[in-house]
């Protein structure tokens, strides 16, 4: 018998990956009969409704929002070409559906979207960095997403769709689904069901990262440093009423100066003795008695007092 290896297709391509069931999380029923001796899962989550919120909560998970929202860091990334693997698809009646053109898509800020193939490195506070390759992606009118597939066995092995879907009455939910199981190169028991429930627990955190407003979970060391950081920046600011109270202080001095000039004001009643003058009629009392000695002390009288002694004679 030949020891030769049997043919494969021209397509075929390794995929670097620590499991066997490659593209299973496509398939809802991977939930019900999920790859043997693995944990399946399903998760979802509402983001709200409307095509603005589709379409922002789309453009995020493919950026990796999902990841660094939830204190992972992606690094190592090495982009596909998209043609790695795309995973089949089916029309509504079970044909399969013909692959067409990967389109190139950027987030917001410029990132490429993922696309198939794509490698990266995550790193999770306190574990060891996993790297992942990109199986499959997503992209209908109302739903976009990827698969990942671990490429180590350094904890739960396993694969994870990650998903934004705008259903029929409107709203947004993020959707994660997949299987893990414990790596086969470690220890059974405790340790096997501690690495699975790892894995799920990083997978709520994923889909919650994406909700509007989210911020990193509040149990992952580095996030938190980050938070504190950012609190204590927020505190600096408020030493900015500082430069705030010296041009009051300025204001301050004006009134003390028009405090200093008011008493200025205060010594212009100091004339007001001109009502001292208004004594000085009753000096002309004092003329009236003049008449009882011998000269007149206004000349205007002196006239009426010589005709008095004429009568005497």
């Amino acid at each position: 018998m030949s020891q030769d290896q049997p043919p494969r297709r021209s397509s075929h391509v390794e995929m670097p990956v620590a499991y066997a069931a490659v593209g299973a999380s496509k398939d809802p029923d991977v939930v019900k009969y999920p790859p043997e001796g693995t944990t399946p899962y399903e998760e979802e989550l509402r983001l709200g409704s409307g095509q603005d919120r589709f379409l922002i909560a789309s453009s995020l998970l493919m950026t990796w929002g999902a990841q660094r929202g939830s204190g992972v860091r992606v690094t190592d990334i090495v982009r596909g070409t998209g043609s790695e693997y795309v995973g089949p698809s089916f029309t509504g009646d079970g044909a399969p559906e013909a692959a067409g053109d990967v389109e190139e898509q950027f987030g917001p800020d410029g990132e490429p979207y993922i696309v198939a193939g794509t490698t990266a490195v995550l790193h999770a506070e306190g574990q060891e960095p996993r790297s992942v390759l990109v199986v499959y992606t997503v992209d209908e009118e109302r739903r976009v997403g990827f698969a990942w597939g671990t490429g180590d066995e350094a904890g739960a092995v396993g694969e994870q769709l990650f998903v934004i879907e705008h259903r029929a009455d409107d709203t947004v939910w993020a959707v994660a689904r997949g299987f893990v199981a414990a790596p086969k190169n470690g220890l059974l028991g405790l340790r096997g069901r501690a690495d699975v429930r790892t894995a799920l627990d990083a997978v709520k955190r994923g889909i919650a990262a994406l909700a509007p407003g989210a911020q990193p979970a509040p149990d992952l060391g580095p996030s938190a440093g980050e938070g504190a950081v950012a609190v204590e920046a927020a505190a600096e600011p408020a030493a900015a009423p500082e430069p705030a109270t010296e041009p009051a202080a300025e204001p301050a001095t004006e009134p003390a100066a028009t405090a200093a000039a008011a008493p200025e004001p205060a010594a212009a009643p100091e004339p007001e003795p001109a009502a001292a003058h208004e004594p000085e009629p009753a000096a002309e009392p004092a003329r009236e008695a003049a008449p009882a000695g011998d000269e007149p002390a206004d000349t205007t009288t002196g006239p009426t007092h010589q005709r008095r002694p004429s009568k005497r004679a």
